[in-house]
């Protein structure tokens, strides 16, 4: 009887878990082992949208297709993600005109395209869960029928957010989910505490390498100290794969060459030369029997590697070396599956999909082992100045490879090592990379800030007029003396909260111009327009966003807009003036850190409190699809050879590849949590001798990277978590301020 009640009874209504990351959005229901559905968060949305050119749906399908009928069509649409890459929030910068910006789905209609909503983020959280809900579980997201069964209305959502959130950002979130949703409870989980609760702990340092960034967050006794939560952008995924990009590009230009060169065009010559021969026969068929005798004979000439003109003199060949026509060029670059298929002239894409095309291309070979492996303990970079015999993995056996335009490679254990080394890595050249991401992730806050500032000071004249002015009757309608007494209770359980009162719902209606007929539903919600509501969510968020704390001397005002922090425009250019122990409180974004993975853990211990730190070091989960890594097995050793054809053959899934053997072959699972317990316990063995680190992580890489979604599925199966729920009652009552009192 204990075991059935700590199970959730309404088995027909089964919770919704969702975690929208920056690389994936994972959704299922609660209790079960696996998403339902994991789709990517990056969608290609149209830029520049006008009345001509009505504003279009986010395409999904975008790294297998193009865009549109031809690539200038294609041009005007570039990814997006709502997924902020500088600070793991969903968050967007403010459109400024004159810059090009603009939301996605403006239009000439609301003012032009600079003067859409600009938290654009939002729009495409609420697409995503709209896909979700369609696709991966078969709901219809339109539907508010509550008697309807496949309706959301029926189903709980279990929401999980990063750790340094601000609380602005929930509250606005929280408002999406419950005005355009209809959903009927949520909670917002944090995804370090969900990482916990999947491996059975309430207290550990967790570990996440996710896609933009590693992210160390301190959990005691199941909630978050958000003043020991660091993050490194440069120790992530996509700086994995930009790494294996630059490794791959330089074995096609050292490993290929001219006879890379020299095949591809054979080949083309072969298959789309007498192509082209026959075209121009066919279109030479109305012409005398003496013309086609000739076209004959220069047709045989050619075949056999004399050319001629059109008057029938003998052309000079040039050399293959020189030879730069555009037809015959050949990329000296690793080219993704698309622009293989796009021979002979292997035209790219526009840049941005072009690029996205080989990152999606390095993650296979990352996943599989092939360009990225973790080394052991000890392994220092391969430096340009160390000659090759005297370095182990150099002449070690090395692993081959055939790209997608038949090129074949051979790729060496060092090379594979020096990839994930960005992770553990203290030389010189590592540590100048992090170092410079730091300093690039610094002066993009500093931009946020001033652009906010910016935002904020063009609209200061004409907020309060304009909300005034543009008050819709039906959002503002206090039809009884009840619901005066029900607002006056709201506002007093709001005070002191920067962002109240504001209506997503109140927003889209506006923007769309529809009339909000059943506005009576939403009876504590005030109509603000977008340019109010955004007004409210920058000044909230700003505080949150600085990369430095305030000074200390500076006037503060009770308007975020006008506190200053000029005095710290010049350490920017100190990226070492914003490590962990040079923060100042909370109020700013202290979060950002240069240091390796292994460092950040000792960090984010040590600024927690004293009688934590003993629980947080002994105690670290690692998760997230970046961890995710095969070690160096078969080094120095010749692989077999139905692994060494697999590896080859490309195109296989880590899953997939556990269950052949290659992950056997190509090193061990569990390599990057080993790697990194050891790093750790070498940091902490030059103060305390002897301590030792438990590291837990799921025992396969296909849990690991989805190791948040299943303590968010654990938790919300629970029968003793139903009572944790914000319910839209509770919301109406209190307003979206609850969400950071019931979830912290």
């Amino acid at each position: 009887y204990f075991f059935e009640s700590m199970i959730s009874s309404s088995s027909s209504s089964p919770p919704i878990v969702l975690d929208v990351g920056g690389y994936s959005t994972k959704i299922g229901y609660a209790g079960e082992d696996h998403p339902r559905s994991i789709s990517s968060s990056t969608v290609a949305v149209p830029r520049r949208a006008s009345a001509s050119r009505p504003s279009r749906a986010p395409q999904r399908d975008f790294a297998h297709r193009i865009l549109g009928n031809s690539d200038e069509e294609e041009s005007q649409w570039e990814p997006a993600n709502p997924v902020d890459a500088a600070t793991g929030w969903w968050f967007s910068r403010p459109s400024r005109p004159g810059r090009g910006g603009g939301s996605w789905n403006s239009n000439d209609g609301d003012g032009g395209p600079d003067c859409g909503d600009p938290w654009e983020s939002h729009e495409l959280f609420h697409r995503q869960l709209r896909h979700a809900f369609e696709t991966g579980l078969g709901l219809s997201a339109s539907c508010r029928d509550a008697d309807d069964a496949a309706s959301p209305s029926h189903h709980p959502l279990l929401l999980l957010d990063k750790p340094h959130d601000p609380p602005a950002l929930r509250q606005r979130l929280l408002e999406l989910l419950f005005e355009t949703h209809s959903l009927p409870s949520v909670f917002f989980l944090r995804d370090a505490t969900a990482a916990c609760y999947a491996v059975g702990r309430t207290t550990a340092t967790v570990v996440d390498v996710g896609y933009h960034a590693t992210t160390v967050s301190p959990v005691f006794e199941g909630f978050v100290e958000r003043k020991g939560v660091l993050r490194n952008n440069a120790c992530g995924g996509r700086g994995l794969e930009e790494r294996v990009l630059r490794a791959m590009d330089g074995a096609v230009r050292e490993q290929g060459g001219r006879r890379r060169r020299d095949r591809i065009r054979r080949v083309n010559q072969r298959l789309y030369g007498s192509k082209d021969k026959e075209r121009e026969r066919d279109g030479s068929g109305g012409k005398e029997s003496n013309s086609n005798n000739s076209n004959a004979n220069a047709n045989s000439n050619a075949n056999a590697g004399v050319k001629r003109d059109a008057t029938g003199r003998f052309l000079k060949e040039k050399p293959t070396s020189s030879d730069d026509s555009s037809q015959w060029k050949v990329p000296e670059y690793l080219m993704p599956p698309y622009q293989v298929r796009r021979a002979p002239h292997y035209a790219p894409r526009p840049e941005p999909f072009h690029h996205w095309s080989r990152l999606q291309y390095c993650r296979d070979l990352k996943e599989m082992g092939v360009a990225c492996a973790v080394g052991p303990f000890g392994y220092a970079t391969a430096a340009p100045s160390v000659h090759a015999a005297s370095h182990t993995f150099l002449t070690s056996s090395k692993l081959p490879y055939t790209l997608p335009d038949g090129t074949p490679v051979e790729i060496t254990a060092a090379s594979r090592f020096d990839v994930a080394e960005l992770l553990f890595g203290n030389d010189e050249h590592n540590v100048s990379e992090r170092e410079r991401v730091l300093e690039e992730s610094v002066r993009t806050l500093r931009e946020y800030e001033l652009e906010i500032r910016e935002y904020l000071s063009n609209n200061s004249g004409e907020n309060e007029e304009a909300e005034r002015r543009e008050e819709y009757a039906t959002g503002m309608s206090r039809a009884t003396s009840d619901e005066n007494a029900t607002t006056a209770t709201n506002e007093d359980a709001s005070a002191g909260d920067p962002y109240s009162n504001t209506s997503y719902l109140g927003e889209k209606a506006t923007r769309h111009g529809i009339s909000r007929s059943d506005a009576t539903r939403y009876r504590r919600s005030k109509y603000y327009p977008p340019d109010t509501v955004s007004r409210k969510l920058y000044s909230a968020c700003l505080p949150y966003l600085r990369p430095f704390p305030p000074h200390p001397n500076a006037a503060s005002t009770n308007d975020p807009a006008n506190r200053t922090s000029s005095s710290h425009a010049d350490d920017t250019a100190n990226p070492a003036l914003h490590t962990p122990s040079h923060t100042h409180g909370n109020t700013h974004f202290h979060h950002l850190t240069s240091a390796p993975p292994a460092q950040m853990v000792c960090d984010s211990a040590f600024l927690c409190d004293r009688d934590q730190q003993a629980n947080l070091l002994g105690n670290v989960v690692v998760c997230g699809g970046g961890s995710c890594l095969y070690g160096g097995g078969g080094v120095g050793t010749a692989m077999t050879a139905s692994a060494a054809a697999a590896a080859a053959a490309g195109g296989i899934p880590t899953s997939a590849a556990a269950s052949t053997g290659i992950g056997t072959a190509l090193g061990d699972e569990n390599a990057f949590p080993d790697r990194l317990r050891e790093e750790i316990e070498a940091i902490i063995h030059q103060h305390t001798l002897g301590w030792r680190v438990k590291m837990t992580s799921p025992n396969t890489m296909a849990e690991r990277a989805i190791c948040s979604w299943l303590g968010g599925s654990i938790l919300g199966s629970l029968g003793t978590f139903q009572d944790m729920w914000i319910s839209r009652k509770e919301y109406e009552e209190f307003g979206c301020a609850i969400v950071n009192r019931k979830c912290p």
